[in-house]
Order: C-alpha cells, then structure tokens, then sequence
C-alpha cells in the first residue's frame, strides 16, 4: 500500500493528509496521538481479534472522526485500523491535547455513535438471521451513502463479498447467495463498486 502523503508539509494546524484507495490512516496497536476527521472521501475501520479474525467496523462519511484508544502500560494505543476506501480521501489530524469545545462535542457525538453501531450489531447476531442481518448491513449503507435517483439509490463504494461478510457478520458464500437472491428478485443491481437499490424502503 502507498504511504499517505501530506499535503501540508509544514506543521502548522491544521495538518491535512491526502490518501488513496487502499492507504491506511490509522493502524490498530499504534500510539494514539489524536484523531482524524475526514474532510472528503470514503473510510473504512477495521479489527483483527486476538482470534484472528478481521471484523470492519463502519463505513465513515465527511465530517465523521477517527480515533478510539485504549490504555495500555501507560501508553493510549488505537483499538481499531482504518483505511481510505477511495482516491482523493482526505483527513485533518487534530492533535489529543486540542480540547476546543464544538471538536470535543463532535467527537463525542462520534463516539456515542460507534457505541449505538455496536449494541445494534450485537442485538442482530442474536436475534436475526444470516439473510436478514445483510439485508440490514445493505440498508444502511444505502441510507448513509446512497444518491437517491426516484425510487432507486444508487451506492458506489469499493466493498468485497467479505467485506459484506465481515461487516454482517456472516460468510462470504451466504453475502454472494443473499445478493445473487436480491438480484433475481430485481431488488437490487451490482457491479464493481456499485450497488443499486430499486427501492431501498422495500428491500
């Protein structure tokens, strides 16, 4: 994977970086030293359990943050990675020590989001099934990056059948039966990078 590169080689704030599909922003176990918010582009975070089993945790839009750490030895190291999901991504690092009111509320609000996200998933691998929990996990990607076009909403993102998988929460043969089951439905349409929903209401 290609390095981020800066585009503001001075260290004066704010301190923005531009990335490309693939770059990573944050690497799970590295030291905290602050968050990112995305000012453009699409990110993906993700986990590797102690299991080895690699789990995404969101998809996050333009004006969402980064960062969450956990304290280890006296040191805040990241419990998560996350990496740019398209080209021209671009992210604005702001230091912990920065403790300006509306970022702290922002971030927060961010935090207080990925906490709802993961009761919300957990409550799904208990009591819904395969099929329903990636009818749920295509539902609300439409509803975060769909562009509704009449009844239809069309998503472009880079996402694999494991992504899908890992982000539902099943495999990767039961994404690819759900999909291929939606699309003979005419519920949706997808191809390399895009997904589209006839009506995502129905789905």
């Amino acid at each position: 994977m290609n390095q981020a590169k800066s585009i503001n080689n001075q260290k004066s704030f704010p301190f923005l970086r531009k990335l490309n599909q693939g770059d990573m922003i944050i690497c799970q176990g590295s030291e905290f030293r602050g968050y990112f918010l995305i000012k453009t582009g699409l990110v993906k975070t993700h986990r590797i359990h102690e299991s080895g089993g690699k789990s995404i945790l969101s998809i996050k839009i333009q004006g969402e943050f980064l960062g969450e750490f956990t304290a280890r030895e006296n040191r805040r190291l990241h419990t998560y990675s996350a990496s740019a999901l398209e080209d021209n991504t671009v992210v604005e690092f702001i230091p912990y020590e920065d403790d300006t009111n509306l970022r702290l509320i922002k971030i927060l609000e961010t935090m207080q989001a990925e906490i709802l996200n993961a009761r919300n998933r957990l409550e799904r691998v208990l009591f819904q099934d395969a099929e329903n929990r990636i009818r749920q996990t295509l539902k609300e990607l439409g509803k975060k990056l769909g562009k509704k076009f009449g009844q239809e909403t069309l998503v472009k993102i880079s996402l694999t059948h494991e992504d899908l998988a890992a982000m539902s929460d099943t495999s990767r043969q039961t994404v690819s039966m759900v999909l291929s089951g939606l699309k003979s439905q005419n519920k949706i349409n997808y191809s390399r990078g895009r997904i589209l929903f006839r009506n995502l209401d129905s789905l």
